[in-house]
């Protein structure tokens, strides 16, 4: 805690000292305390110095005794102590009055009170109540380091702080992702993350983390009320340390311990930064030599899986996500190479722990821009699941940096050699769903179907998909165009009504007559007869390709 004006005024020199005005900034914080007998002392004070004055210089000047007093309540001084008798006789009323309103001390000290001896007495208080701070700053920042020495993470970080200034504190990367809170917090994560993500919010996050020597206040309505301090790498501000309070300030000792818990945040997030990139390089080449066959044995992948934190022995699905447009976003946003790694790595650290919560046996590596998935456990034979999963993925790097991602996912395996294949199962469901839905696609690969055949000649040869495409479907699309008809659309109904008349003219809500009628049409604009077994596959395979080309 810092000495107050109200501590200095129990020093034995003065105890006879009169408080004139302003009794309501007695817990001002003292810095330091100094003599001010020269008129224009104001412009050397930094704030929080108690000024002692005869005001000598000064006498019978009322004018200039007010804006003497003024001046050093503007220069954010603590306390004003003054001996007015001898040179000044009674104090101006207005300027107490003033000072009464603004909460500054003014204290009559006895004229045979030496300025020295309040001195001597005060900074003996001082020094005492710095090298107590200094001693409790050591003790904090030993307690705090000394729970990342022993291998705690970010909840233990924040527990051990939250102990040391009795309050919750939290811990967030720098896109305002909770990292760990204390064991007190008074908010589920989710709900944390509600109540910041939101514009204003940011926007103060964002002021503090360009200026990182500074602790920021959270002002909005409907925000947790919380401080905070930034953790900063490298000349970067990574994140952020805050506590919850109602105070509208922190006394020194909290806002030490957070310093010092940012600091020790700053040599996790740089251990961090060390192990995600060791772990993307172990499962970046794991990943490699599985979907490659490289590897001597079953029973060797399995160990290597197992290292890295993965059950493949029950069988897995393969889920490949990847961001849409990736380098184009980035050149529009100008972002710095290391702000792009930044990006990525806290991607990946998301889907890291989404994969985590839903099956903890599972493996996520970072390939290039994919983050690549083996799921394991029940999920991994469970569609629904799955696609909670890729919802909940998608949400994440939306809320991370407003990211589109769209996600290829494989048949469920039961055996190693079919990894290999199901990776590629996953990679050709997300080429098809991206071409097919566009952006933010959720392709599962029981959909692809002839689609993967389609899209490997669109890949090699497009002309050759592209005369696929004229030659059966182009026709009907023009006749329908200059015609209103819905020629297309019956085929499309007809076969997946599984080539069933009766079903097709319900859906449609048209005479049986009246199918027969325009898939007959389609045979005279194409030559291909819907009723014979290869022409029908031909008219399906071009309109997957008219899908290809026109998606």
């Amino acid at each position: 805690m810092a000495v107050t004006v109200g501590q200095i005024l129990k020093l034995g020199a003065l105890s006879q000292a009169r408080v004139l005005a302003g009794a309501r900034g007695l817990d001002h914080a003292v810095t330091s305390v100094t003599v001010g007998e020269v008129p224009d002392i104001a412009e050397w004070l930094s704030g929080g110095e108690i000024v002692l004055s005869t005001m000598f210089a000064l006498t019978n000047d009322t004018d200039r005794q007010r804006d003497f007093c003024r001046r050093i309540m503007a220069a954010d001084a603590s306390a004003l102590f003054v001996k007015p008798k001898r040179f000044v006789g009674s104090f101006p009323l207005d300027i107490l009055e003033i000072a009464e309103k603004r909460g500054f001390p003014i204290v009559e000290v006895p004229q045979e009170v030496r300025w020295t001896r309040i001195m001597q007495e005060a900074m003996e208080v001082l020094i005492d109540r710095h090298a107590s701070q200094l001693e409790k700053s050591q003790e904090i920042h030993r307690e705090l380091l000394e729970v990342v020495i022993s291998g705690g993470g970010w909840s233990e970080i924040a527990s051990a702080a939250a102990r040391l200034i009795e309050k919750p504190v939290l811990v967030l990367d720098v896109s305002l992702e909770s990292l760990g809170v204390s064991t007190d917090f008074p908010w589920p994560e989710a709900e944390l993350h509600r109540l910041l993500d939101r514009p204003a919010v940011r926007a103060q996050f964002e002021n503090l983390a360009r200026s990182p020597n500074k602790l920021m206040r959270l002002a909005e309505e409907g925000a947790p009320p919380l401080f905070a301090v930034p953790i900063v790498v490298s000349h970067s501000c990574l994140g952020y340390v805050g506590t919850i309070t109602e105070r509208h300030e922190l006394d020194e000792i909290e806002k030490v311990a957070l310093e010092h818990a940012a600091t020790v945040a700053a040599v996790e997030m740089a251990r961090d930064q060390v192990r995600f990139e060791t772990e993307v390089r172990l499962k970046g080449d794991f990943v490699d030599d599985l979907i490659g066959g490289r590897f001597s044995s079953e029973d060797s992948i399995l160990r290597r899986a197992s290292f890295l934190g993965c059950d493949l022995s029950h069988g897995a699905t393969v889920v490949v996500a990847d961001v849409d447009e990736f380098e184009r976003t980035m050149a529009e946003r100008k972002l710095s190479e290391a702000e792009v790694q930044r990006l990525k790595a806290r991607l990946f650290s998301r889907c890291t722990r989404l994969v985590a919560e839903v099956e903890p046996s599972s493996l996520v590596s970072l390939k290039s821009d994919r983050v690549i998935v083996f799921l394991t456990g029940p999920s991994a034979e469970d569609q629904k699941a799955i696609d909670r999963l890729i919802d909940r993925l998608q949400a994440r790097a939306r809320e991370v940096a407003d990211l589109s991602v769209s996600v290829g996912v494989s048949r469920f395996t039961n055996d190693i050699p079919g990894l290999r294949k199901a990776f590629e199962e996953a990679l050709a469901a997300l080429k098809v769903g991206r071409k097919l839905q566009g952006g933010a696609s959720v392709m599962h690969f029981e959909g692809v179907g002839s689609y993967k055949l389609l899209l490997s000649i669109w890949e090699h040869d497009p002309e050759e998909l592209r005369s696929l495409y004229l030659e059966t479907i182009d026709p009907v699309e023009r006749y329908d165009r200059q015609n209103d008809s819905q020629l297309v659309k019956t085929l499309l109904t007809y076969l997946g009504n599984d080539e069933n008349l009766s079903k097709t003219a319900g859906d449609l809500y048209a005479h049986r007559h009246t199918i027969r009628y325009r898939l007959q049409k389609i045979g005279d604009l194409t030559g291909l007869s819907v009723f014979k077994s290869e022409d029908k596959e031909r008219l399906s395979l071009g309109l997957k390709a008219g899908s290809l080309l026109n998606g």
